[in-house]
Order: structure tokens, then C-alpha cells, then sequence
């Protein structure tokens, strides 16, 4: 199967790999070869990847995910709106980070439905840093 996985900032994985758990906006889901074409949305949280070179993991932002079939290949596209490799993050700093965001959320005064949302997005990328950190050997 080939993943492309990209966002605004262009490609982050472009690869063969075995297979894929994603995390799906009503649940984790895999993707295996022969897979029947769909597609997903994501929610913030980690995707995993396994390629001839072992496992990877991505922290993913909000996104879509497709699966299509070219002659005999398989195809994943996701798309979504940050990203960022596993082995990249500094699993300190990001949970630093997700401490920061749940200090404001417990603090928050927010007083529309348009704040409390942006905290909770924020929020949601802080901890799948933090997830996809601590899943990296």
C-alpha cells in the first residue's frame, strides 16, 4: 500500500508500508492490503505505520483519510491539518505543553462556545504529542 500522509506544510510521509491504525473521529480503525475503498475523518491523536523498516507513529492533527484502489495497489491519502513525527517530539516539552492547556481549561472563563472549542483543540494536539512521545522506543 502506498501512504501519503500531508498537511498545509506539504508531505510528511510518502511510503510503502504493511499497514495502519488511524484515529478515526468515531474510533481507532486499521487499514490493511485489499482494504475496500473509503473514506475517514481523523481526529487529533496518533497514526501508526508499519513499513519494511519497522513501526512509526505521527502525532496527527484533524484530517481525512482515503482509501482507493490504482490497478492492483492500494492508495491511502490522509490529509490533515498539522503533523508531526514521533521521534521529533521532545516528550518533556509536550507534556509541559499539555499540562499549560489543561491549567487553562481548569482556569478558563471562557465564556462562548468558540473559546471553550479552541481550548479543547488545543488541548487534543497536546495530548496526541504527548501519546505519540511516549510510544517511541
Amino acid at each position: 500500500m502506498h501512504l501519503t500522509v500531508t498537511t498545509p506544510r506539504g508531505a510528511l510521509v510518502q511510503m510503502e508500508v504493511d499497514e495502519i491504525a488511524a484515529p478515526g473521529a468515531v474510533g481507532e480503525f486499521g487499514v490493511l492490503p485489499g482494504h475496500i475503498p473509503f473514506m475517514a475523518a481523523l481526529k487529533p491523536g496518533v497514526l501508526f505505520y508499519r513499513s519494511k523498516d519497522g513501526p512509526r507513529f505521527l502525532a496527527v492533527g484533524d484530517g481525512v483519510l482515503q482509501v482507493a484502489r490504482s490497478g492492483d495497489s492500494d492508495k491511502i491519502l490522509v490529509l490533515v491539518d498539522r503533523g508531526e513525527a514521533a521521534r521529533d517530539i521532545d516528550r518533556d516539552t509536550a507534556a509541559q505543553e499539555l499540562a499549560a492547556v489543561d491549567a487553562e481549561l481548569a482556569k478558563s472563563k471562557a465564556e462562548t462556545a468558540a473559546e471553550v472549542k479552541a481550548l479543547l483543540g488545543q488541548r487534543a494536539w497536546a495530548a496526541a504529542r504527548v501519546d505519540a512521545a511516549n510510544r517511541v522506543k
